[in-house]
């Protein structure tokens, strides 16, 4: 019957979009200034971040550093050189990786291009100051910026293995670096506000186990003309849920690790599965399917049924 259903939520005839990642402006102090604080602590577990070569970052992250923003203080100009994101990266456009005088002046040991495959054909960021100066040069090419998900680890993997490299050249040398880092790295694409930003947001999020939220005003406070488009936040959000699920299987793994290494002092009677007969007691699949919800490790687990509910498009309009 005509009008016996109602719409349950208002109609948009434009095409189907994840929400809006919204990035609120970060706290400021008394004078205006955003304050952000990098801390990670000696018993950070670096092993969750999925990066085995991470000795450098041991010795640098474990102390408290503020970041040096500029947001109060920017110019325009200031978007054609790099600003230093973290002591030992940088974020910047392509003409910053080709001056002299930058790359000697902040001691840049390898620089970084994330570009697009059509600019790695026509070699349109190259740097002839990298060639002249002997500097190791690396690139992460993607074909769009949906291919930004698979490139953040090449990345992340690139910034460390030279980091970890210089690190230990300068152990090999006996040198004391008086509380500075022996390598830095610029990371840079055409503008410096797309892909390169967010490989910096990517390694933020990954090294550090900042959110998206966090890593986004940390790497905006300190180049304000860093601009993210729905997408790319969308992307970041994503990668950020990935390192979340690969901290809790890492997390949990080492639990089952020590635990398993505790069951072997257990006796026999109090393993688990087992009747007094000795047989397995196994859970069958009407057993499974008659149980609402489960529990594991303290963890409430719905079924497929209750996974599935959701709202309902259309309302009983009778009576209205």
């Amino acid at each position: 019957m005509e009008g016996s259903h109602l719409a349950a939520q208002s109609w948009s005839s434009r095409a189907p979009s994840p929400p809006r990642l919204l990035v609120p402006p970060p706290a400021v102090d008394r004078k205006g200034a955003p304050v952000f604080s990098i801390s990670q602590g000696k018993s950070f577990d670096f092993g969750s971040s999925g990066f085995a070569n991470s000795d450098f970052l041991k010795t640098v992250t474990y102390d408290n550093f503020i970041t040096r923003n500029s947001m109060v203080e920017w110019k325009y100009g200031q978007r054609w050189t790099a600003q230093n994101i973290l002591p030992f990266l940088f974020l910047g456009p392509v003409t910053a990786a080709r001056a002299h005088d930058f790359l000697l002046g902040n001691g840049i040991t390898m620089l970084l291009a994330v570009r697009d495959t059509k600019s790695a054909h026509a070699r349109l960021l190259g740097s002839k100051a990298a060639q002249e100066l002997d500097i190791p040069y690396s690139t992460v090419d993607t074909t769009g910026n949906q291919e930004l998900i698979a490139a953040f680890p090449r990345g992340i993997e690139i910034i460390n293995a030279h980091l970890s490299a210089m690190y230990q050249r300068s152990q090999n040398k006996s040198t004391s670096t008086n509380g500075s880092t022996p390598g830095r790295v610029l990371v840079f694409c055409e503008s410096g506000n797309e892909r390169s930003a967010a490989m910096v947001v990517a390694y933020i999020m990954a090294m550090y186990s900042m959110d998206v939220i966090k890593a986004i005003q940390l790497v905006q406070a300190q180049r304000f003309a860093v601009a993210f488009d729905d997408a790319t936040k969308i992307l970041l959000q994503t990668y950020d849920s990935i390192l979340s699920a690969r901290r809790d299987v890492f997390r949990s793994s080492k639990h089952n690790s020590t635990s398993d290494n505790s069951s072997f002092a257990t006796s026999a009677s109090a393993q688990p599965y087992l009747t007094l007969s000795g047989k397995s007691s196994k859970r069958t699949l009407d057993d499974t399917h008659d149980d609402d919800d489960m529990e594991v490790d303290g963890v409430e687990f719905l079924n497929e049924k209750d996974k599935r509910r959701g709202a309902a498009p259309f309302c009983d309009g009778v009576g209205l």
